[in-house]
């Protein structure tokens, strides 16, 4: 039977909706739905230190080489863009999402895995955008994050009133298969490892929660 998640800490939200978060360090980025922004947090103290104006909806974040990498959501219709922000130099580039659908993203060795969520599948991409590599997942991708080789993915069958799972998929051996490995008692949005411990956010509650997984 699998056991919850084991919740280390739960924080405010320093704005409402949080949706997507990265982390470099003690340093924590965590969008907004309400806002469409993103607050940079210290995580010691717990103080903004910064925020960030997209061009569109952060639905999905995480930070390599140096980047907040993000998928966005623009203009109307949502159109789903890859984002880069460069602290201390801004926006500097960008593509379009594969099929225009792009939710939560992590980093495997500097390239960043797309997440798609209605697809139920990861796309290992290069720097322009291109697809290299896919991978299944077994449910609707709610957060990603990669930690040795293994993509831990946060998902659900149904957002809306469904269980959520935390899965691990292996990105080095496709003959290990999937698997469910922890619960998650809340609709939880967004993943990340800061080397110690696990974030995502209780969107509805407006909270941040850091958790380590079941032993």
């Amino acid at each position: 039977m699998l056991q919850p998640i084991v919740e280390l800490s739960r924080r405010p939200s320093l704005s409402p909706e949080p949706h997507a978060v990265a982390v470099d360090g003690n340093t924590l980025w965590i969008s907004s739905r309400k806002t469409r922004r993103i607050d940079v947090i210290d995580a010691p103290t717990w103080q903004k230190i910064g925020e960030v104006e997209p061009p569109g909806m952060p639905w999905g974040m995480t930070f390599g080489n140096g980047e907040v990498v993000m998928t966005c959501g623009e203009t109307a219709e949502d159109n789903r863009w890859v984002r880069r922000f460069a602290p201390g130099k801004g926006f500097i580039e960008g593509y379009a999402c594969p099929e225009d659908t792009g939710s939560h993203v992590g980093m495997l060795d500097g390239r960043l895995v797309l997440g798609q969520w209605y697809n139920k599948r990861l796309m290992l991409m290069d720097r322009d955008g291109n697809v290299v590599e896919e991978f299944s997942a077994p449910h609707g991708i709610a957060g990603v994050a990669i930690r040795d080789g293994i993509a831990y993915v946060l998902g659900t069958d149904d957002e809306d009133d469904g269980d959520y799972w935390i899965t691990r998929i292996d990105l080095r051996d496709r003959n290990v298969p999937p698997e469910d490995i922890a619960l998650v008692p809340f609709r939880a949005r967004g993943m990340a490892w800061d080397g110690k411990q696990w974030w995502t956010n209780h969107r509805e509650a407006d909270q941040v929660v850091s958790f380590e997984l079941p032993r």
